[in-house]
């Protein structure tokens, strides 16, 4: 292959052949090709697009530059991932629970991306817990405990980590094509039975908009079929950021509340949706239907067995359980009230992501350093309504000036009088 004539092909639209994208993303994974050729592809295939059989190819391509992992006969394995949102604990709670309910729950984790938090950065705000694990030591971990949670490594989809970064540096992260390959190619090296999709639509999300948030799921559940996998998709709103909680360290205490069969309704119904689905799959003759899964997930998270495996997960992987619950807290908590009486549906997720952003609370380069306790912190719900003066969060702050900065921005951010959409939109 000539990479030459691989770039002109796609910027010509004549289709690529298999063999030649397996050659492509053997030489991104070995750094054989610059990155100003790959960014000259990733830039055709935004333009041109690629058709199905290509972003197939190029899905097990980049899953096959790397290492694919092999289990040992056992429980149904199975993983979800999410597209990324605001206040977005989902994968915090369903671990733990798909675990307790029966199956292998082997998680590789992002962290921040732009305006959305990641779960590797909230899960180190738990004193001393190790999220960078050896494959050998995940794997075994999977296999004692029922679910690990860690990052991508070096040797698992790396044509994939190297194209990321390019499409990130390229505007070219929002080609459905690119975004399947790069979501598909680390869970199929996972090598689950099972994936179940949440794909985010609404202004916090990447997808804004119902119609692009079906086609992304149509087309990961289509690629993943090919390869075998059991999938579903669910499409949800994050117009609104998800709980009440946004920021790492203030979601892991959310987490914890969930866990022990509390805390806020959206966070709960999703995370039992997700896992429902999973077992259904897993178990299709142990259910009637998708609510006695769902009554059987209510239950594991009711009688503390869901937090009694994330107990077990954290202590696996080198987290402090006496200082478990002594998570960092910010100096300065600002409190926010209402401006104006009526009916108030909550603060924007874009708006809001990017003030705890801001904050510290996620990241402008690879190498910034997250401060685990800025954050916000709702104490009104949204969806109802409100008195003028009434408190509706607080703002958790390193200091005063960036606390009462972040606070005009909120205020602005806050929206009224508009209908009350359901969390879940479709189910794909």
């Amino acid at each position: 292959m000539q990479i030459t004539d691989f770039i002109s092909d796609t910027r010509d639209g004549k289709e690529l052949t298999r063999q030649d994208i397996y050659a492509f993303a053997s030489s991104v994974a070995s750094g054989d090709i610059p990155d100003y050729q790959i960014s000259a592809w990733l830039m055709a295939a935004y333009l041109k697009g690629l058709t199905t059989a290509e972003t197939i190819s190029l899905t097990l391509a980049m899953r096959d530059s790397g290492t694919v992992l092999k289990w040992k006969d056992g429980l149904p394995l199975a993983d979800k991932h999410s597209t990324g949102g605001v206040g977005d604990k989902i994968s915090l709670v369903l671990a733990p629970l798909a675990a307790a309910a029966g199956l292998r729950i082997p998680m590789i984790s992002g962290r921040s991306l732009g305006h959305t938090g990641g779960t590797l950065d909230k899960l180190e705000s738990i004193p001393r817990m190790n999220v960078n694990i050896q494959m050998e030591q995940f794997m075994r971990l999977v296999e004692e405990n029922g679910v690990a949670m860690t990052g991508q490594s070096d040797d698992l989809a790396p044509a994939d980590r190297r194209l990321y970064a390019l499409r990130d540096a390229t505007t070219t992260v929002t080609s459905i094509p690119l975004i399947c390959a790069s979501i598909l190619s680390k869970k199929l090296a996972e090598n689950t039975d099972i994936l179940v999709f949440d794909v985010k639509v609404g202004n916090g999300a990447f997808m804004k908009t119902e119609k692009q948030g079906t086609e992304l799921a149509s087309a990961l559940i289509d690629i993943a079929k090919e390869t075998g996998v059991q999938v579903e998709a669910f499409l949800t709103g994050m117009d609104f950021p998800l709980g009440m909680k946004t920021g790492n360290a203030l979601e892991i205490q959310e987490t914890l509340e969930v866990l022990r069969g509390k805390g806020p309704q959206d966070i709960r119904e999703l995370s039992i949706r997700l896992t429902a689905s999973m077992l259904l799959k897993a178990y299709p003759d142990k259910y009637p239907g998708f609510a006695d899964a769902v009554e059987y997930c209510g239950k594991i998270l009711d009688n503390g067995n869901a937090f009694a495996r994330f107990i077990l997960m954290v202590e696996a992987q080198g987290g402090d359980i006496n200082a478990f619950e002594l998570l960092p807290e910010a100096p300065v908590k600002f409190e926010i009230t209402a401006v104006r009486s009526g009916f108030w549906n909550g603060i924007d997720a874009l708006v809001l992501g990017e003030i705890v952003r801001g904050l510290g609370g996620g990241r402008y380069r690879v190498d910034q350093k997250i401060n685990p306790s800025a954050g916000w912190e709702q104490i009104t719900p949204g969806g109802i309504d409100v008195k003028n003066g009434e408190v509706i969060g607080l703002i958790h702050a390193e200091d005063q000036e960036s606390a009462y900065n972040a606070s005009l921005s909120i205020i602005e951010a806050f929206v009224w009088d508009q209908p009350v959409q359901p969390l879940i939109r479709k189910v794909v």
